[in-house]
């Protein structure tokens, strides 16, 4: 079958060097006294990119020899820039990554506690960063259970260890210097949630509707695309499209009912979801697949001016008035 304009562009192996360059730019152009803080953050991007990458050749997610699901995460994690910093948003989805490239491993192995503590002690170091992490612990046994067939007694145990140890740790840190306070106040956060409302979600700044609506619909159109093509995959690889498919599916569930925790379920669902358009542009091959290939570099592009130099939102404004 022909190879469209999106096949050359995954296949190509300037496409990971070209997107690395072009997130350093965006990563430090915007910046007028660029921070060490910052390079950290694109040190930590980069790190992600490594853990994606390796992900995909471990477990041959994109059936084609490709680096575009780290591309396309580089490309989007610059584009906005509560991501830079190193800070929550940033550290999360690298911890997510690492999480998914563990539980992975898991798959039908018959001890595979190792994995699972990690892959669980990483959902509860992200937790503290954003507690959506901790109920997602759930999911995970969920999935050990049902797409990767390795939930054991021993794997159970693992798994509620590994999320616990970073809570003791916490605990023992927070008695031996005295500040019980600490401990109360990671319980008042962790249980601090808002009614989902439609007046939440329209306060939150145009920017980050924007981003919104440029990920959720790019992840929409592949998950459609995978689940109309999956038979295409082994099953192996399907079980683990499926998880990428739930988490997307219920992080941007999440990041609609709860817009305070924009910045982190952002950065998670990005992580999620880029396997999913690396997938869909790296496999398809309609012309209608190519425009909207062109469309989401558009898009994307759009989303990174208004988010990098917010005086295009004054332009922008304009327009929409």
């Amino acid at each position: 079958m022909k190879s469209r304009l999106q096949n050359k562009v995954a296949g190509s192996a300037w496409t990971l060097p070209v997107c690395a360059v072009a997130a350093a730019g965006m990563w430090w152009l915007p910046e007028r006294e660029p921070t060490a803080e910052q390079g950290l953050g694109l040190a930590v991007c980069l790190l992600t990119a490594y853990v994606l990458m390796e992900t995909n050749a471990r477990e041959h997610i994109i059936r084609i020899r490709t680096r575009l699901m780290s591309a396309v995460w580089l490309i989007l994690a610059a584009s906005l820039p509560f991501m830079h910093p190193l800070r929550e948003p940033i550290a999360v989805a690298a911890l997510l990554a690492v999480s998914y490239a563990l539980l992975f491993r898991c798959y039908q192995k018959h001890r595979p506690q190792k994995y699972v503590f990690h892959a669980f002690l990483m959902l509860g170091l992200g937790s503290f960063l954003a507690p959506a992490m901790l109920p997602m612990a759930v999911l995970y046994l969920f999935y050990l259970a049902v797409f990767l067939r390795s939930l054991t007694a021993k794997a159970f145990w693992a798994a509620i260890i590994g999320v616990v140890v970073p809570y003791w740790c916490y605990a023992i840190w927070c008695f031996v210097m005295g500040d019980v306070q600490s401990l109360l106040d990671l319980w008042t956060r962790m249980t601090q949630f808002e009614m989902p409302s439609a007046e939440a979600v329209m306060a939150m700044p145009l920017a980050n509707q924007v981003a919104t609506g440029v990920v959720v619909l790019t992840s929409i159109v592949s998950i459609i695309h995978y689940l109309s093509t999956n038979y295409d995959d082994k099953i192996r690889v399907r079980m683990y499209l499926y998880i990428y498919v739930a988490q997307t599916v219920l992080l941007t569930a999440l990041l609609f009912a709860q817009p305070a925790w924009f910045e982190t379920t952002m950065a998670m669902l990005l992580c999620s979801s880029c396997p999913l358009i690396a997938h869909y542009f790296a496999l398809s091959r309609s012309w209608l697949t190519t425009a909207f290939f062109l469309l989401t570099i558009v898009l994307t592009a759009g989303m990174a001016v208004i988010h990098l130099w917010p005086a295009s939102l004054t332009l922008l404004g304009y327009f929409t008035n």
